[in-house]
């Protein structure tokens, strides 16, 4: 199947580099209608610049691209009227009041502006339509940015750290909202952000970015249900390290210092009771417990190096 044939937005094999620095090794992407896809990783990891070669405003080096039917490196301006990106920064001039800002923006996007729906949104985020951009608060503007992103009612919706600025009810609206516009306009929706809190809550797929590939990818539940631990008891630790270094889909075996002697953590990759057994079977081990991890324990383990197991 070619990229973007039945999605939104699709890659496949991004790369891109800043002089000798890549920053993007090879990136695949599907993002379906009707869904959020959150991108998690460390400052620096490519999540800006990835977004960027969504929203066509950065070429890639390599690889193929589609985003809503077409290259989005030559978005025409009735693609564009169909999505929405959000950054961390205001684009727009300090003098101006936001009224007047709503004011351009339905001028830009005619029949693609919902004015009514602006309106309300601001009065529901309590932004003053009478004041200047400059005096308005760096949360205030983040939420004047969402009421225009949302009213243009996009078919693409991409959010890079969204939630800065904002306060916990603040930040709890601006979900519902994100939800809202899923369910009622079938978007799709990618979002960059460090909340694991708010990604757990609406994110269908979650893609982690580290030193420029793609380490972990798939739903929230997929991601805990394969990345699980599990505590055995091994009288002979570099047995169970020898079995688990000859197994795929087991990351590291690790040793939590106020365990008993002889207990150890199995950290898999790819979990299946099938698995398990093998390991049983080769290391003699006993199991104690299976634990499934939170989110945090996830981006924690995809992200820390944790590789070895030996």
């Amino acid at each position: 199947m070619s990229a973007g044939e039945g999605a939104t937005v699709s890659l496949r094999g991004i790369r891109r580099s800043f002089g000798e620095e890549c920053v993007l090794a090879g990136v695949d992407l599907e993002v379906p209608r009707g869904s959020v896809t959150a991108l998690l990783g460390r400052n620096g990891c490519g999540k800006s610049t990835l977004i960027r070669i969504v929203a066509g405003t950065l070429a890639r080096d390599e690889g193929e691209a589609q985003v809503l039917g077409r290259d989005p490196e030559h978005l025409g301006p009735d693609e564009r009227l169909r999505m929405a990106w959000i950054t961390d920064q205001i684009h727009a001039d300090p003098r101006a009041r936001v009224s007047e800002q709503l004011d351009l923006v339905a001028a830009l996007r005619p029949g693609h502006f919902e004015r009514d729906e602006a309106e309300r949104l601001l009065k529901r985020w309590e932004v003053p339509t009478d004041k200047r951009l400059s005096a308005l608060s760096r949360g205030l503007q983040a939420r004047l940015q969402l009421a225009l992103a949302f009213a243009a009612r996009p078919e693409l919706l991409l959010l890079d750290e969204p939630t800065l600025g904002l306060d916990l009810f603040a930040r709890r609206d601006l979900l519902e909202v994100i939800v809202d516009v899923v369910s009622e306009l079938e978007s799709a929706v990618v979002v960059a952000s460090h909340q694991l809190d708010d990604v757990e809550r609406i994110a269908d797929q979650i893609t982690f970015l580290h030193q420029g590939a793609v380490p972990a990818q798939g739903s929230p539940d997929e991601l805990r249900e394969r990345l699980r631990w599990v505590r055995v008891a091994a009288s002979d630790g570099a047995d169970l390290r020898a079995a688990c270094a000859g197994l795929l889909g087991i990351r590291r075996v690790a040793r939590d210092p106020v365990d008993p002697p002889g207990e150890h953590l199995v950290y898999f990759s790819d979990y299946t009771p099938a698995l398990q057994a093998e390991l049983v079977g080769l290391s003699g081990a006993q199991v104690l417990e299976v634990g499934r991890p939170t989110l945090a324990d996830v981006y924690l383990e995809v992200l820390g190096n944790h590789v070895e197991v030996a």
